[in-house]
């Protein structure tokens, strides 16, 4: 059996000098620890450079890698959203124990299927969440028209449920 990198990615929001937010992505491996003065467990992400460093991120932007890559060899996590080559778009979710495609309406592709085609991420549900909403219909076989309606979309991808 193969083995596959197991690592995850979190979001880490903090304000810079100027009074501006700004915001980075960790990648690293999870783990949910207290510090002295947290009001209980936080999400951290710790990344190993020169011994472990651990950065608080934000829990709900924490997501696995995959194990795959898109078109430019970009590492695919869960809320990434991708755009196979039938011209589709989805969100990555880990789903009944693995990852899936969620096209919305409860159409959901495994991931793994689509793997060897030529998928190319197109952002993440995080900092793209207009992509959500935006509906584009398959290229490739006209025949297998989307019938996704933009507010089933946004309320099931972006609330969860």
């Amino acid at each position: 059996m193969a083995e596959r990198e197991i690592k995850y990615r979190g979001l880490k929001t903090f304000q810079i000098f100027s009074g501006e937010m700004k915001s980075v992505w960790i990648y690293g491996f999870y783990l949910k620890r207290g510090t002295y003065g947290d009001p209980g467990p936080q999400a951290h992400i710790f990344v190993y450079e020169n011994g472990y460093e651990g950065y608080r991120v934000e829990a709900k932007t924490i997501g696995q890698f995959t194990g795959l890559v898109d078109s430019t060899g970009k590492e695919i996590y869960e809320d990434d959203i991708i755009s196979p080559e039938d011209g589709r778009i989805g969100l990555v979710e880990f789903h009944n124990g693995s990852f899936v495609v969620n096209y919305g309406n409860n159409n959901r592709q495994a991931l793994y299927d689509v793997q060897n085609w030529k998928m190319t991420i197109l952002g993440n549900r995080f900092e793209n969440p207009e992509l959500l909403i935006s509906v584009t219909p398959p290229k490739k076989n006209e025949s297998n028209v989307q019938d996704l309606e933009a507010l089933n979309i946004e309320s099931e991808l972006l609330t969860g449920k």
